[in-house]
């Protein structure tokens, strides 16, 4: 398998959704982390999360072209590729949210979305920014595909190219730009199935080797 880092889905992920270039925030992989190739954020000089090892994507090599709408999977395969689909486009708007959301409201708005450790990093995240003066601005684009079936099963894997071109880091104070995001990005998360039937992110995964 190859190596992927694990990056929490927090705003401190900041180079995530706000970035173009380097930094040092969020967790390694190898020698890189999720900001690093994704934002010349405040990460690099402004934000340092707590730093967590290597980790391994469950998922193959890549992710096939299959997509939630192909014709020839099964009512069932559909409706669970579509509700976690939802569900994964959902948590990265709660991730531009959380830091512009009330302190004492973030966790019930994270649990909506994300179980631990990923919910954990992402309200950390955002005390952090809390610290540094920053919010986050904009919208990202999602290009959805599936390394793996779900096969009726609890958990899934998706993976997500995504355009982070129309958002970034600002200065709460001013509204002045810090950073700005590229327009391809590869992601994947793992989701599991709680049992009130709801899909929730418990990893995401840079494949900071894989253009996509």
């Amino acid at each position: 398998m190859r190596k992927r880092a694990t990056a929490p889905i927090g705003l401190l992920v900041v180079g995530a959704v706000l970035g173009g270039c380097t930094g040092t925030s969020g967790v390694n992989t190898q020698t890189l982390d999720p900001i690093s190739s994704t934002a010349s954020s405040p990460s690099s000089t402004e934000a340092s999360p707590s730093q967590t090892p290597a980790s391994q994507s469950p998922s193959p090599a890549g992710p096939s072209a299959t997509s939630g709408t192909d014709s020839g999977l099964s009512v069932d395969e559909s409706a669970d590729r579509a509700a976690v689909e939802s569900q994964w486009v959902k948590s990265w708007d709660v991730y531009l949210e959380i830091a512009r959301t009330p302190a004492a409201d973030r966790e019930a708005l994270a649990a909506t979305v994300a179980v631990d450790p990923t919910k954990t990093n992402m309200l950390s995240d955002a005390a952090k920014f809390d610290t540094q003066g920053l919010e986050t601005y904009g919208s990202l684009g999602h290009r959805i595909s599936w390394p793996q079936p779900i096969n009726g099963g609890t958990t899934a894997l998706i993976d997500d190219c995504q355009d982070r071109s129309q958002s970034g880091a600002i200065k709460t104070a001013t509204g002045d730009k810090v950073t700005v995001g590229v327009a391809r990005d590869h992601y994947q998360g793992s989701l599991v199935k709680g049992d009130d039937g709801v899909w929730r992110v418990e990893q995401v995964y840079y494949l900071k080797d894989e253009p996509c």
